[in-house]
């Protein structure tokens, strides 16, 4: 039973890999980043010329946009809720879960290392992207 079990979820996790990088490639506009720390949260909404558009392409390269200025780098869907971007060389640079993915929206979280020493502490950030048409680039 486990096995007929595991090869029936198998291609439905193959499934759900497949239309998540149908899904995150094209170009995503920064919203707003939430910033949780130690039970603080600050929200920065405010739009401006120093936030980023992140374009996903199909062959798994990553163009990071901002004020005129681009930084290339590689992603890969590691699993269905895991996002890592990756160096020239293959090694991992940032590693995201995914909160939330689908055609329109993006919303990623990245855990953030404590600023002090000690026991439970958490930290981290919440960044919220909606799919952009190409000819709208801020630079």
């Amino acid at each position: 039973m486990k096995k007929l079990l595991i090869l029936l979820a198998f291609p439905l996790l193959l499934t759900s890999c497949a239309s998540r990088e149908k899904d995150i490639v094209g170009l995503w506009r920064t919203d707003s980043i939430l910033n949780f720390v130690n039970g603080f949260s600050f929200t920065n909404n405010t739009k401006d010329a120093h936030w980023s558009y992140f374009e996903y392409r199909k062959d798994g390269s990553l163009f990071e946009r901002r004020k005129g200025e681009y930084r290339k780098s590689a992603y890969k869907l590691i699993s269905s809720d895991s996002l890592v971007y990756l160096d020239s060389t293959g090694k991992m640079i940032n590693g995201y879960q995914i909160l939330h993915l689908d055609e329109k929206s993006l919303v990623l979280k990245k855990a953030q290392a404590p600023y002090l020493s000690g026991k439970n502490q958490e930290l981290y950030e919440i960044r919220y992207f909606s799919k952009a048409a190409p000819g709208n680039k801020r630079d």
